[in-house]
């Protein structure tokens, strides 16, 4: 008798499922890559490969006399955004038991929150690596945030003319818990903000969206410097692209999916591997970041 493939057993070889499994998982895990200005695309790009990403810079108002032109306004600052499609990341793991796998329902979530784990930390890793690089700085090593630093960071970050919307800050686990227990904060957190402080959260202070990240850095010293970033959409960019499908008749199959919430461009790739008996799936991301305005990124060092 031949055995037939049902729906259910052939999801496990349908890289677009894993792709759209992977996806929301992985969203749950970035803080900072859903907050910056993004462009993406599903188009085939290769490692290396250079973005010319157009960005208006700055344009100035002038005056306009009765009968004469409009004087045309020459942007400043850049005008093209050059973006470096540097970082190839992924996740690739073997399935060697495929009845097994046809037989368990969870199986494809389980490897799919583990790779979604890991491609997050990198590139949230990645997007700290290009922001700590700014050299627009406040705080001091050493000292835990607290109000009155995150007023110092608003104003800074306001005499750099930077918007007052829009703002994000996200602070490493020591920092949020000093902010939590910040007397000049405490009045706030009972009144304004009690689903926040049950929700363990920051919630929104001094103009800024306040995040937690595991993953904030810290350089080695006496004392130890915590970098926390403060920043505006506009003021990071992640760029984002697919790779090259497998072409036919390679014995493989692949799929490229982007997210329209986060923006994240992911191949999946599937294939048998003779040498270890099982289907090889493989989670591929290609990006590159770079800061877009200084005026509105901000290191908050702690």
């Amino acid at each position: 008798m031949v055995a037939t493939v049902d729906v259910t057993q052939a999801q496990y070889f349908i890289p677009e499922i894993w792709a759209q499994t992977v996806i929301p998982i992985l969203r749950r895990y970035i803080v900072i890559a859903p907050r910056v200005y993004r462009d993406t695309d599903v188009a085939a790009f290769s490692r290396g490969d250079t973005l010319h990403v157009p960005y208006p810079g700055t344009l100035a108002a002038s005056d306009k006399a009765a009968g004469t032109a409009y004087t045309l306004a020459q942007p400043s600052g850049e005008t093209e955004v050059q973006v470096v499609l540097n970082k190839q990341k992924a996740v690739s793991f073997i399935v060697e038991d495929v009845v097994r796998a046809q037989s368990n329902q969870d199986l494809i979530q389980v490897y799919s929150e583990a790779s979604a784990i890991a491609l997050a930390e990198q590139l949230e890793t990645d997007l700290w690596t290009t922001a700590v690089a700014e050299t627009n700085t406040t705080g001091a090593a050493g000292t835990d945030l607290s109000a009155s630093a995150l007023r110092t960071a608003a104003k800074t970050m306001t005499d750099n003319l930077c918007p007052s919307d829009g703002r994000v800050l996200v602070v490493s686990t020591k920092d949020k818990l000093a902010l939590q227990a910040d007397t000049g904060l405490t009045s706030y957190f009972a009144f304004t903000q009690t689903q926040a402080v049950s929700e363990g959260n920051l919630g929104r202070l001094y103009g800024f969206d306040v995040f937690e990240s595991q993953l904030v850095p810290t350089i080695a010293g006496t004392p130890v410097e915590t970098d926390n970033i403060a920043f505006r959409r506009d003021g990071l960019i992640l760029a984002m692209r697919g790779l090259p499908d497998v072409p036919q008749g390679m014995g493989a199959v692949s799929a490229t999916v982007r997210d329209p919430e986060s923006g994240i461009v992911m191949r999946t790739v599937m294939a048998y591997d003779a040498t270890y008996g099982g289907v090889r799936v493989t989670f591929e991301i290609l990006y590159g970041t770079k800061i877009l305005q200084d005026a509105k990124v901000l290191l908050v060092k702690s």
